[in-house]
């Protein structure tokens, strides 16, 4: 009996798994929803549009690399500004978006990094008091991953060369 009900137990959750991944085993960018990756100041934007999906929570995370620029000083008290003594310092920052109200087994990706943050000793700041303002990055590299339910559907990578401004775009390759 025991073994009966253990082989059923098993069964059950094969059955469920295949359900899990015939859900989204359709996944694909509409026509006209491939992803665009496109640099928007100190932050990298990417949007997509994805079809064929089952129900479950779609979350889409993008993690950039790049140079930060114009780098400002500024002392605690806000009353002195002074630019970095280092001009230019390695970069990366990333950011996610979770989307639960799918409509039709449709999900628009709309997910940005965070603006990255650079320590006053890394800009070149008088002392790690001060604090830094970031005027552009400049991105390089780049990674879309778009997953459901815990499965990764795109594992999308892309590059500006040299690097991106303000604007600029690419599309990744998945």
């Amino acid at each position: 009996m025991r073994r009966m009900i253990l082989t059923f137990v098993a069964a059950a959750s094969l059955s469920f798994a295949g359900i899990a991944a015939a859900q989204t085993g359709g996944a694909h960018f509409t026509k006209g929803g491939t992803p665009v990756c496109t640099d928007v100041g100190t932050q990298l934007e990417c949007t997509a549009e994805v079809a064929g999906l089952g129900n479950e929570t779609v979350v889409a995370s993008v993690q950039g690399n790049g140079t930060a620029t114009g780098l400002t000083c500024t002392t605690p008290s806000g009353n002195n500004q002074a630019p970095g003594q280092n001009p230019a310092v390695p970069v990366s920052a990333g950011g996610t978006q979770t989307i639960e109200n799918l409509k039709n087994g449709r999900a628009s990706v709309d997910v940005k990094t965070a603006t990255p943050t650079v320590t006053a000793k890394q800009a070149g700041c008088p002392n790690n008091n001060w604090i830094v303002t970031i005027s552009d990055v400049t991105f390089t590299t780049y990674t879309l991953t778009i997953k459901q339910g815990g499965v990764t559907l795109f594992s999308c990578s892309g590059s500006f060369s040299p690097s991106s401004q303000n604007g600029d775009s690419s599309t990744p390759i998945c």
